[in-house]
């Protein structure tokens, strides 16, 4: 059986209405020669006859083909005589009839790489056997006149300042350690524990229940050294009425946590 890109290949190629040779695989019967005849009349009938001016013999150009780059190229060239192109891939023989027009991709020396038109087939052929140097020529003779006349409107390179000797940068002045934050007394650490309770920020106990409010001493937690406040309350328990003390870690004039004063476990 054919694989697909056989029948792709061939579809593409009736559609751009080339001559297809048929296949020789395995497996399928070759058509009679009567039908080869037919075919090939009705593609040939269904493509345009190509300009005399195309096919008419022109002189050659001479040139030199290094100089011409991508640049250069034109998007596609016209066959000057007929031509046929061989996938060995596929098994499809294209026969181009001169007019066909081709995509330039590469010079080989005298040769060029051309492949038809949406068909994944490439070929060499002689670079006069196209119009290539007809489209090409012109582009390069332009593109060199305008690099040449760059070149000449260049100005002369100017002259080089003189050396001027840098001062020495200057040492930067390094940035002091910020200072310690300010303590502040005892007052206002009271009032922030009351305005802290009284917010309800702390369950274990309500400010009616405090019979002793004051500062601590400073405390370090996590790391980090905090002012303390100090909270005495009463509170019910299954043995009476007890009391019980808190710590409260002051950062930024606020309460950051409380604590049990014995156990440093936080409150709820």
């Amino acid at each position: 059986m054919t694989n697909l890109s056989t029948i792709i290949i061939l579809l593409v190629c009736l559609g751009l209405g080339y001559v297809v040779e048929p296949m020789f695989v395995s497996g399928v019967k070759q058509k009679p020669a009567k039908q080869k005849v037919e075919t090939r009349k009705e593609v040939r009938a269904n493509t345009s006859k190509p300009d005399d001016s195309i096919t008419a013999p022109t002189s050659k150009i001479q040139v030199d083909l290094s100089k011409i780059t991508k640049e250069d190229y034109p998007e596609k060239v016209a066959l000057k005589v007929p031509f046929t192109i061989s996938d060995s891939e596929s098994g499809v023989t294209v026969q181009l009839k001169a007019g066909s027009m081709v995509k330039p991709l590469s010079l080989a020396g005298t040769d060029l790489i051309i492949q038809p038109a949406l068909m994944p087939i490439k070929s060499r052929i002689n670079v006069d056997k196209t119009n290539f140097k007809e489209l090409a020529v012109p582009k390069m003779l332009e593109r060199m006149q305008k690099t040449t006349a760059g070149n000449d409107s260049q100005p002369a390179p100017p002259t080089p300042p003189e050396p001027v000797l840098s001062e020495p940068e200057p040492i930067p002045t390094p940035t002091p350690e910020p200072a310690p934050p300010t303590k502040i007394d005892e007052a206002t650490i009271v009032a922030i524990l009351k305005k802290d309770v009284e917010a309800g920020k702390v369950t274990e106990f309500k400010a009616n229940q405090v019979t002793v409010w004051k500062a601590g001493e400073d405390t370090e937690f996590d790391g980090k050294t905090y002012q303390t406040g100090l909270v005495t309350f009463k509170a019910e328990t299954i043995l009476g009425v007890q009391e019980h003390e808190a710590i409260a870690l002051i950062e930024s004039n606020k309460v950051y946590k409380w604590m049990w004063a014995k156990t440093k476990l936080e409150m709820r």
